[in-house]
């Protein structure tokens, strides 16, 4: 796995997928990362497409949650007024979908019993912030 901790950007592919934000449009490049249909299985790309995309929705939201590298803080102060809300629900149910084990992100964490509780309770203090956002009509 080429994650060292299990903080959304502590993973490899995670940081490449942040570098990509900031060349893209983020309304398109969310909606894309949180379009998962048809699909059975979550491979590891699509799921951290879906656990960024949920990070960054949040932190704009409700600001950036402690750890996150300045690069993705710097990101969410300047993005504070993207007209992005309606992307809560779908970033909730995929990052719902990333919680089960037809996910090969739950599966590579899975495997490492260590740190597994730690990783599942991060993700799922990332839902428990998106429906809070959520709830306050942000």
């Amino acid at each position: 796995m080429s994650s060292w901790g299990y903080q959304t950007f502590e993973d490899g592919i995670a940081c490449d997928w942040l570098e990509d934000l900031h060349d893209s449009d983020p309304i398109a490049f969310f909606v894309k990362c949180l379009d998962l249909a048809g699909l059975d299985h979550l491979d590891f790309l699509a799921c951290i497409g879906v656990v960024c995309t949920a990070e960054m929705l949040c932190g704009i939201k409700s600001g950036p949650r402690s750890g996150l590298p300045e690069s993705a803080v710097g990101w969410c102060e300047q993005h504070r007024d993207l007209d992005c809300g309606f992307l809560i629900p779908r970033a909730i149910a995929a990052l719902k979908l990333v919680l089960t084990d037809s996910s090969e992100m739950w599966v590579r964490w899975d495997d490492e019993a260590d740190h597994f509780e730690s990783w599942l309770e991060y993700q799922q203090e990332l839902i428990e912030g998106l429906q809070s956002a959520r709830g306050k009509g942000i």
